[in-house]
């Protein structure tokens, strides 16, 4: 298991947030404000990254399309998180929402 912490500007959070994100397999994410509300930080669980064989998001070949801070989209590496998450987790460009993710495992 690894824990990442980043402590970065709003407007970062997007780039950041797919640099790592597509590098690892997030198991919890979550985005809080900090520093008097100019700041983010984020929190992610993950693990190494797999081969997404059995990915729903990204259909087992571990690309997905990503929105870009300017709009566009891009084909990056996936990070198992549909697109609804990354907008609830507050990981796209004006996302509205910060609710914490959580990869829903079996036992769940």
């Amino acid at each position: 298991m690894i824990e990442i912490r980043i402590l970065c500007d709003h407007a970062d959070v997007p780039r950041i947030a797919q640099a790592v994100l597509g590098s690892v397999d997030a198991t919890a994410v979550r985005r809080t404000p900090v520093a008097g509300g100019t700041r983010s930080n984020l929190l992610i669980t993950a693990e190494h990254r797999s081969d997404h064989t059995d990915c729903p998001v990204c259909d087992g070949d571990g690309m997905t399309l990503w929105i870009l801070p300017n709009g566009t989209e891009q084909r990056r590496p996936c990070t198992g998180i549909d697109y609804e998450d990354l907008l609830a987790t507050g990981l796209l460009p004006h996302a509205p929402r910060r609710d914490v993710w959580h990869r829903h495992t079996p036992q769940d």
